[in-house]
């Protein structure tokens, strides 16, 4: 199970933050998560490498539930920064559930409000709450 202990930059909020920096670096430079992961000084019992590694290792599946659930919607046709924020989401209502869906929820708003537009907080608060009911179920 993964250790859940912080980077060392702080809370768990800016842990997401980073691992949200680090997702939309490597889809935007063409490479893989993991190799803009080890430039960083991550430690790597930190949540971020927890969630980033988590991410490399569920891909598939964190990304099936996303389309499968995002009615319309193409993943490779969300904003970089929703599709980041999301598999973030998702990996934690999969891997920590020791942390509220709310809570999970609630981070991801706040994160794609201050990164992305308004009109991706509805979406993805809707598509996780959807995405919740089937994993936490």
């Amino acid at each position: 199970m993964p250790s859940g202990v912080s980077s060392g930059f702080g809370s768990r909020r800016e842990d997401r933050e980073t691992a949200l920096g680090i997702l939309y670096a490597a889809e935007t430079q063409g490479r893989e998560n993991l190799e803009i992961l080890n430039e960083q000084p991550v430690k790597s019992e930190s949540y971020v490498y927890d969630l980033i590694e988590g991410i490399a290792s569920k891909r598939e599946e964190i990304d099936s539930l996303i389309e499968s659930n995002a009615e319309e919607w193409r993943l490779e046709r969300m904003p970089v920064v929703d599709r980041a924020v999301l598999r973030v989401a998702v990996l934690e209502l999969i891997n920590f559930p020791e942390t509220s869906i709310a809570t999970i929820i609630n981070e991801a708003v706040e994160l794609v409000g201050e990164y992305s537009t308004e009109n991706s907080k509805r979406f993805v608060n809707g598509l996780l709450s959807q995405i919740a009911d089937q994993v936490r179920s």
